[in-house]
């Protein structure tokens, strides 16, 4: 299908998928790479939040209300809006599942008071208020209810102009029949209600029902001019053709198709308008990750050091103003970091280093906001310097997180200041630099980069942390404003960040706003069921890849992504694996009224995220004392042993393999580089007979990434006693590793795996067989 150029979607006012939580009470806290302009609260207490659902409504006065900062409806700017700000349209977008229940009516979506879109008897209705004739009016529209029990993507756009308004609907990639007034627009409600923003009920308390069921995304946008269809960031149009039936052939019977050519080897490959999903399944399966990528994955899990300035004034996000000595560690011990950690089976760590507020814990020349201007060990203090050196004297790779927003160069004036990206020699040597002979010799290295005053500063910093306490194996960064306005975060200069970091630190992966890592698109350390390395993105200015589909997207890799994702824009698939992130605690700094999660939820957790094809990065926030308290280290412990306790002996060691394809008894050696190949797409059959029978609770399975990921479909089977074979599992994506729980443990002597489709020959490293110690 033709496309002209593409349209920018503007910047949200909220969106958010409810990765985050309801840590402070009933007010809602962002996960990182949310947007949230804004205050955003539950109505009775009584919604909770689910990794797979979102945030989960009872219906009756359950609801979620958001009231932004700067409001596109009702309160002082009511009129202006509704009346004058005649190009101003206003975007509400929901991703929803309703549970079957509802009541009549049952809002899904309502706005100031005017707008909304409820259930009512079998139909939606969706509309606006006006004042007419001396009275309140309804323009709305009527449809058939969405089915109850699955998603559903609702979108709706305000437009006001010419004395009256326009409701444009849109409904799981169709567009619904306009809501047209012409005799006014939308009356919106007086004082903070006619602000706010309601999901799954009324604005106002006591109006109709509310949505039983659940929420998975949220956007709302101001936007500048006329509205199209392009402004729509979570609908997911279907082309005619697909519509029709075109593409269906073997994915709609579930056997992935042959690719239809060869590709050779790559990180990325580019796809066009209209490619065929043949083309698109061949290149896909021709994707391979970098050395840093594969390194990465293998790791499984790796921890998360929130310590700062927030550990000590009770604050998650800080707002750059506080006094240096607040920051004040009673007995910093990092070496107890690293033991408890790599006790606990992490191999990598990285510390938050600079969080959004701007205190930097190390000693930067660039800064009067760190650890050399408070009172802690005289000004002479370097939790950076203490925490390298401890990861590594212990045999554990070192990571930094070292926010793009910064409250503290915000209030200096450097941050957004409206300075121009002119080219920059980095470093930038300050009075009495020590670096500045080193520099003029050439034993430091000099660099010439795009940037403007605050991207020059973070280059800046960059260049210290990575010449002078490498090395670092990870560089991550987020996408999270803090308290800057929405109108003045600044665009970053990712590019340069990225290119110092290539040179300084070749080894180290940039996530999880970089072009090696992916966040999973939720705070609670959950993959999706089935999660692909390989998936469609879009490129950004940076260079760096950003998804096609959207970082809250159910599906991100499947046959069936890779065509939306083309039909969204895409513009090349990438590998880009997902990283999971949560904390131990339900705030990611340490607040000694918080306890860690139980063993059984930490059990959980690893199985969802390093089970699925997903890196596990864990939060382990230290205490005002600058150790790892002893509740959460007994808690890691606990966790470790129970890990253990699951999946102890590996069963299948020792196992006679046999099977098609070449070296079957590659998947139980235990051999690093080493790997079973199925004779060919969707086809592969591997036996392992045990010495005798044995109880089996758990299967792991891994692909050997350096040949992709391929394994769409597979089944898991056991002898039926008649001599034949009985199913026990199926298998969805394997990836880096599959942690497979049987719905019943089995006695056997012999377990089959049988490959039903892939997109190309699997390459699988590893099947490995536990069951639990009593």
């Amino acid at each position: 299908m033709p496309r002209g150029p593409r349209r920018t979607i503007p910047a949200p006012l909220l969106d958010v998928s409810f990765g985050g939580s309801f840590s402070a009470g009933d007010a809602y806290t962002a996960a990182t790479g949310e947007t949230m302009a804004g205050a955003l609260t539950r109505r009775t207490g009584a919604e909770s939040i689910d990794a797979e659902h979102g945030a989960v409504l009872h219906g009756g006065a359950d609801g979620l209300a958001f009231v932004p900062a700067a409001p596109v409806s009702g309160g002082r700017l009511q009129r202006p809006f509704v009346v004058e700000a005649a190009f101003t349209a206003i975007v509400v977008e929901a991703a929803v599942t309703s549970t079957g229940r509802q009541g009549s009516p049952a809002t899904v979506l309502a706005v100031g008071g005017a707008l909304f879109a409820r259930y009512a008897g079998n139909q939606l209705q969706y509309g606006f208020s006006v004042l007419a004739g001396g009275g309140r009016t309804d323009v709305s529209r009527t449809v058939a209810a969405p089915a109850a029990g699955g998603p559903h993507v609702l979108s709706l756009a305000y437009e006001p102009g010419d004395g009256g308004a326009t409701l444009h609907a849109f409904l799981d990639g169709d567009r619904l029949p306009d809501a047209v007034s012409t005799a006014g627009a939308a009356s919106w409600a007086p004082g903070a209600p006619g602000s706010t923003v309601s999901l799954g009920s009324e604005v106002s308390p006591g109006g109709a029902g509310g949505l039983a069921g659940s929420v998975r995304r949220v956007r709302l946008a101001a936007l500048p001019g006329p509205f199209t269809a392009a402004d729509l960031a979570l609908q997911r149009f279907r082309p005619a053709a697909t519509r029709a039936g075109a593409d269906a052939g073997p994915a709609a019977r579930g056997t992935a198709p042959r690719a239809a050519a060869k590709y050779a080897p790559a990180q990325r490959l580019a796809i066009t308008p209209g490619e065929p999903l043949n083309s698109l399944v061949a290149k896909a399966s021709a994707l391979r990750p970098s050395q840093r990528q594969l390194d990465w994955q293998r790791l499984g899990r790796t921890a998360f050091l929130h310590f700062g300035m927030n550990t000590f004034t009770g604050q998650e996000w800080g707002t750059g103003t506080e006094d240096p000595d607040l920051f004040a560690p009673r007995d910093l011990d990092t070496d107890q970091w690293a033991r408890t950690l790599r006790d606990s089976g992490f191999e990598l760590a990285i510390l938050v280093v600079k969080h959004h507020d701007g205190f930097v814990l190390y000693p930067s020349r660039h800064t009067g906001h760190s650890v050399a201007s408070s009172a802690w060990r005289g000004g002479a203090g370097d939790v950076l310097r203490e925490f390298v050196n401890s990861m590594h004297s212990h045999g554990l790779k070192a990571g930094v997180y070292l926010s793009p927003a910064d409250e503290n160069q915000y209030h200096d004036g450097v941050y957004a200041n409206g300075s121009a990206r002119t080219r920059r020699t980095i470093p930038t040597l300050v009075d009495g630099d020590d670096r500045a002979a080193r520099v003029a010799d050439g034993s430091l290295p000099t660099f010439h980069l795009t940037a403007d005053d605050y991207g020059t500063y973070m280059l800046d910093q960059l260049y210290e942390v990575l010449t002078e306490y490498g090395p670092i194996d990870q560089v991550w960064f987020d996408g999270a404003p803090g308290r800057i306005p929405p109108d003045a975060v600044e665009p970053y200069d990712f590019a340069s960040w990225y290119s110092l970091i290539r040179s300084l630190a070749p080894r180290a992966v940039i996530s999880v706003t970089g072009p090696d890592v992916r966040w999973v698109g939720n705070e609670n350390g959950v993959a999706r069921q089935n999660e692909w390395s390989v998936l469609p993105t879009v490129t950004r200015a940076d260079g760096a890849p950003d998804y096609a589909l959207g970082f809250a997207a159910p599906d991100q890799g499947s046959d069936a992504a890779l065509l939306a994702g083309r039909d969204a824009g895409a513009t090349e698939l990438s590998w880009w694996p997902a990283e999971c992130d949560v904390s131990l605690r339900d705030g990611w700094f340490f607040h000694p009224d918080q306890a860690p999660k139980s063993v059984a939820r930490l059990v959980d957790l690893h199985h969802r995220s390093v089970g699925r094809n997903a890196v596990l990065l864990f939060n382990v926030p230290p205490d005002t004392d600058g150790r790892i308290n002893a509740a959460d280290g007994t808690r890691l412990a606990e966790w470790q042993a129970e890990l253990h306790r699951l999946m102890p002996a590996d069963l299948a060691r020792g196992a006679r393999v046999t099977g098609d394809g070449s070296s079957p008894g590659a998947v139980v050696d235990g051999r690093d580089g080493s790997d079973w190949t199925a004779p060919g797409p969707d086809t592969g059959t591997l036996t392992l007979t045990l010495p005798a029978a044995t109880r089996i609770e758990r299967v792991v399975l891994a692909e050997d990434l350096r040949h992709g990921q391929q394994l769409v479909r597979a089944v898991l089977e056991e002898p039926d006693g008649a001599g034949g074979w009985s199913a026990v599992a199926t298998v969805g994506t394997v990836g880096a590793r599959r942690i497979v729980v049987l719905d019943r443990p089995i006695d056997t002597d012999a377990i089959r795996l049988r490959v039903l489709g892939s997109r190309a020959a699997v390459h699988l490293h590893r099947i490995s067989l536990y069951c639990a110690e009593s």
